[in-house]
């Protein structure tokens, strides 16, 4: 299963209602941290925080419904601060978007 997949299904376990999403960090293959939306704190900021050294990581995001789930503008600063390399989410038109952070 790829990542992708495996934040998808992560991203149904949400309960936040509104913004079912989950975001996963990944290191050579191997997931580091894996978070969902609960309540305000997005899924993004939860998978970074608790992590000293991202450097060289990716992460993937997902949204439940399958819809756009690039992060949001102040999630993007905690990823790019981080030191994840490339952020891996849901274009607008449904293709899988690969993006340096």
């Amino acid at each position: 299963m790829t990542h992708m997949r495996i934040a998808t299904k992560l991203s149904k376990t949400s309960r936040h209602k509104a913004q079912r999403m989950a975001a996963i960090v990944v290191r050579g293959g191997s997931v580091v941290s894996a978070e969902v939306n609960i309540d305000r704190k997005h899924a993004e900021a939860r998978a970074i925080r608790p992590h000293q050294n991202l450097i060289g990581c990716d992460i993937y995001v997902a949204r439940s419904n399958g819809r756009v789930s690039k992060p949001c503008p102040a999630c993007q600063v905690l990823i790019k601060e981080a030191g994840i390399r490339r952020m891996i989410y849901i274009g607008w038109d449904g293709s899988i978007v690969k993006e340096a952070a």
